[in-house]
């Protein structure tokens, strides 16, 4: 999976490959914009682990942040 962040304005790609040393990324929240994409011809699956207070809002839709060109 190649993973870009919203707040990179050179969309720098960051490519995380199972089975390798750079297989996973933790993202501490706070509002971050990622944008992941399986750039491959590969069959690729990401998962995602969640620690949500009890009551708060899970999803939090972002507006495209214009900085990658796809």
């Amino acid at each position: 999976m190649t993973v870009y962040d919203g707040d990179d304005p050179t969309c720098t790609p960051h490519v995380y490959t199972a089975n390798t040393p750079r297989n996973s990324f933790v993202d501490i929240g706070g509002g971050d914009v990622h944008l992941i994409r399986n750039e491959t011809g590969a069959v690729a699956q990401t998962m995602a682990v969640q620690l949500i207070l009890a009551g708060a809002t899970r999803r939090q839709d972002a507006a495209d942040p214009g900085n990658c060109s796809f």
